[in-house]
């Protein structure tokens, strides 16, 4: 056993994560060790990386290494679950294959079949296929997701597949279609994505552009990153789908993974219950699995949100967002989850060189990620850098139309603090978020400073209903986020609207 534990040490000091050779050693390892969490963990990796492994895979080893070597990396990944040549599983283990029957009762794996062009230009053959590939790549980003590999859906590349079909032969409980048309210099690409279990068409759109030869790399700069923010990021079609149908099931029922997806409605919704019971059920995630490197950056969040929010509050909250955002970086240094939990953290520690830093480190890892682009720009934007925080979250915006309505506090701040009120107020009132109070602590100031009392007063009522003691820590929670001259510029505007909010002394 000490033998095994050696292998996964030095398996796990590989810093590889997409090295399938690796998965191949840790599965095995964990196999031999009887911990088949982990396990079963590793083969899911490998099978995401390589669907075909149990029909090469001793073959490939054969080159390497003594018939013993291979037979015992077989048996380890024969015990952690995988059903490959030679003795079957031993009983009880769960029997794992490339096959779709694996992957549909792992949960919410998604494919991508092959773009389709009926035509016979080349030039827009070659455009299908790069976007399909670009669009697999861009998904894979994300660590939330399980993608099936390109080379498991290039034989749905004939024309009439059936895409709830083509999703039960694959195990894919989404699969994204898109076909291209020319009409002239005009090129039309339509992209939907479809819940192969409901038969529900969760999204679908097209995209027009002009077409030429000579722009096939910008088309597909341009198209994939939307394609991919609109489905994949924390707002996104397949997110919002997964953690939607996660609502329904117990706490206590979570994996590690389905925790994570479950997380993201808090940020849709940002209000105290929420966080409490996202935060309970991250918790115990990383009890679980401690080396799940999303949970941690997730639990970072949720204790960011501590401070930040001051909901559910207890000691030394940034100092917890800090530490969790750390081991996820630890555990996964490629995570932008991670890196962006960082730059949270450190925005709120007023660390902005370190901020800025590991801001730059998430958007390199994934930048088609909008709720983070958006998120980083928002706090680059109140660290000082007004023009180029407010362009990336406008960018952020045009990625993922479907974003949530936080993404408008940006504009709102920049407006309000150029005393550009009416602007503020349209930008404010584009922030549906109901049950979060700063949503109308920025309307309430904007109404303040325009002078329509009836409308501030109306709006102070729905924020005392949800913060009653806000005028004695308005100044106290804006000085979490604002420089000094914005905290008194945005209190001028509430005390306007008819807020008595206690000045510094707490007078």
């Amino acid at each position: 056993m000490a033998d095994y534990q050696l292998a996964l040490a030095f398996a796990h000091k590989i810093n590889m994560p997409n090295f399938w050779r690796r998965c191949v050693i840790v599965a095995a390892a964990y196999g031999q060790l009887g911990e088949q969490y982990e396990a079963r963990k590793a083969l899911r990796e490998l099978l995401a990386l390589k669907p075909d492994y149990s029909e090469f895979g001793p073959r490939f080893f054969n080159k390497w290494f003594q018939p013993e070597m291979v037979e015992l990396i077989s048996d380890g990944l024969r015990k952690a679950g995988l059903d490959i040549a030679g003795e079957p599983p031993k009983s009880g283990a769960m029997e794992l294959s490339a096959s779709g029957a694996f992957r549909a009762g792992e949960g919410f794996w998604v494919a991508v079949l092959p773009f389709k062009y009926a035509g016979s230009n080349a030039d827009l053959t070659a455009l299908a296929d790069g976007l399909t590939e670009d669009i697999v790549t861009g998904l894979s980003h994300f660590s939330y997701l399980r993608v099936i590999a390109r080379s498991s859906t290039s034989r749905f590349a004939q024309d009439g597949v059936d895409v709830r079909s083509a999703g039960k032969e694959l195990g894919a409980r989404y699969v994204m279609e898109g076909s291209l048309r020319q009409a002239g210099s005009k090129l039309r690409l339509a992209v939907q994505v479809v819940d192969t279990v409901s038969g529900a068409n969760l999204w679908a759109e097209s995209f027009e552009r002009a077409f030429s030869a000579d722009a096939l790399f910008a088309l597909q700069d341009d198209l994939v990153p939307r394609i991919v923010s609109t489905v994949a990021d924390q707002s996104g079609v397949l997110t919002r789908g997964m953690s939607e149908l996660l609502r329904s099931k117990s706490e206590d029922q979570l994996t590690p993974h389905e925790a994570v997806l479950r997380a993201f409605i808090y940020f849709e919704r940002v209000t105290p219950d929420e966080h409490a019971r996202t935060k309970r059920f991250l918790e115990r995630a990383v009890h679980q699995a401690p080396d799940q490197a999303d949970c941690w950056a997730m639990l970072s969040m949720l204790y960011r949100g501590e401070y930040a929010q001051g909901f559910n509050a207890e000691p030394d909250p940034l100092g917890r967002a800090l530490a969790a955002a750390q081991r996820a970086i630890e555990l996964a240094p490629s995570n932008h989850l991670g890196w962006c939990a960082l730059a949270a953290a450190h925005f709120f520690k007023k660390e902005l060189l370190s901020f800025r830093a590991a801001a730059q480190r998430c958007i390199a890892l994934n930048s088609m990620d909008g709720s983070s682009l958006a998120f980083l720009g928002l706090m680059r934007a109140y660290s000082g850098e007004w023009e180029e925080g407010c362009a990336q979250v406008e960018i952020a915006a045009k990625l993922n139309p479907n974003h949530p309505g936080w993404y408008r506090f940006a504009a709102f701040t920049n407006a309000y603090r150029k005393g550009q009120y009416q602007e503020a107020l349209e930008a404010a009132l584009r922030i549906n978020m109901p049950g979060f109070f700063l949503t109308y602590v920025t309307r309430a100031a904007a109404y303040g400073q325009l002078g329509q009392h009836q409308d501030a007063q109306k709006v102070l009522k729905e924020l005392l209903v949800l913060r009653p003691d806000f005028a004695q820590t308005a100044r106290d929670e804006f000085a979490k986020w604002y420089t000094p001259e914005q905290v008194e510029q945005l209190i001028d505007g509430l005390r306007k609207a008819g807020l008595l909010v206690a000045d510094q002394a707490g007078k």
